[in-house]
């Protein structure tokens, strides 16, 4: 009878040990689950960071060529000036050396 009773107390404390284990499970299911959609947010928000920096990557890259682009007309209208300024001292010299 006493073993009876010790066999019975036995499977009713290992019955609810089961069952607080379910429920520690069901627990850990949800952080888990939690978790997960919290990496899958993360993961959005890195994809969408990038197309952003991949595109202000392309408008750098634009820019730098536009950049480029006017740097070379500056340099041609310096070089046109410095010819003008270089012709109109030779047309000088030939004015002053006229009125001698």
């Amino acid at each position: 009878m006493v073993l009876r009773r010790n066999l019975e107390k036995a499977l009713t404390d290992l019955e609810t040990r089961i069952k607080e284990l379910e429920q520690s499970n069901e627990g850990l299911r949800l952080q888990f689950k939690n978790l997960e959609e919290k990496f899958k947010k993360r993961e959005e928000d890195t994809k969408t960071e990038q197309k952003t920096i991949n595109n202000l990557k392309e408008m750098i890259k634009k820019r730098e060529e536009e950049t480029k682009t006017k740097q070379e007309i500056i340099d041609k209208l310096e070089e046109k000036i410095k010819e003008r300024e270089e012709e109109a001292n030779v047309e000088q010299e030939t004015i002053n050396n006229l009125e001698k």
